[in-house]
């Protein structure tokens, strides 16, 4: 319920930094607190401070990381503390860190120099070195190769993160575009992986297209009789509402007559 109340963060914020507070790492309320300011992202920056000792604790440090790279250059001063963080050892995490590192305090050349090298030199990209290429486009051309060797040789999210970043990369919907088919049509005949749904429908509209099956199936999954969430209550209402508003402007910016307005 907090998420979209994102233009009232100011009157938000103080309880919620106290609640951080008093429950601390290990606080029940602490890590959803957290994916509330992850979606506030640049209006966080004065929870700065109460998210610092987090980083500390491996049951938070990556929720606290995500928030830091929502934030952005803003949350510079975090630097210290994000490289001596404590997460699980696993390669993936620790380059999570140190792209985040890099991305609040240097410059986009050497963001994307240290970001390609990572990609490069790793055997199986973790799906989150992948997709960070995605913010520097077609500066990014020298590992499209890669990205899109990683497209091929993966499954899920690392699948779908993978071609979204090689459109990016090249500004081509193929072959990316059919990958995307695969994370949209099994919702129309009961699927309910929505996290893979959303970020799909997000690409697409960027993208401004869709294939013939992608709009049969974005035309049956408006008109299911059921909420596209695997949540209850309010926040099942606000996922459904989220995910049928995206149906429709993916719908629109499909329309050739519609992509000047997507």
């Amino acid at each position: 319920m907090l998420i979209p109340l994102r233009a009232h963060a100011d009157i938000l914020l103080p309880a919620i930094q106290e609640a951080i507070r008093q429950g601390g790492a290990r606080g029940g309320a602490t890590r959803p607190f957290l994916e509330v300011l992850e979606a506030w992202g640049e209006d966080a920056l004065p929870a700065l401070p109460d998210l610092l000792p987090l980083l500390a604790d491996s049951w938070t440090a990556l929720h606290v990381v995500r928030v830091l790279q929502a934030i952005g250059t803003a949350a510079a001063p975090a630097a210290p503390a994000l490289r001596t963080c404590q997460v699980l050892d696993y390669p993936g995490n620790h380059s999570f860190v140190a792209s985040t590192a890099a991305y609040i305090t240097m410059d986009r050349e050497a963001r994307l120099r240290m970001i390609g090298d990572a990609v490069t030199a790793t055997e199986e990209p973790d799906y989150r070195q992948i997709g960070a290429l995605a913010e520097f486009g077609s500066d990014a051309a020298p590992h499209a190769h890669r990205v899109r060797l990683a497209m091929e040789n993966s499954t899920d999210y690392s699948r779908l993160s993978a071609a979204i970043t090689l459109w990016s990369i090249t500004g081509r919907t193929e072959p990316s575009i059919h990958v995307l088919e695969e994370f949209v049509v099994p919702v129309a005949t009961g699927g309910d992986s929505y996290g893979f749904f959303r970020d799909t429908l997000q690409a697409l509209v960027r993208m401004g297209e869709i294939t013939p099956a992608i709009r049969a199936a974005l035309l049956t999954i408006h008109q299911l009789d059921r909420r596209l969430s695997t949540e209850g209550g309010y926040p099942a209402i606000l996922r459904d509402d989220e995910l049928r508003g995206l149906i429709e402007l993916a719908l629109a910016c499909g329309d050739t007559d519609s992509r000047e307005t997507c």
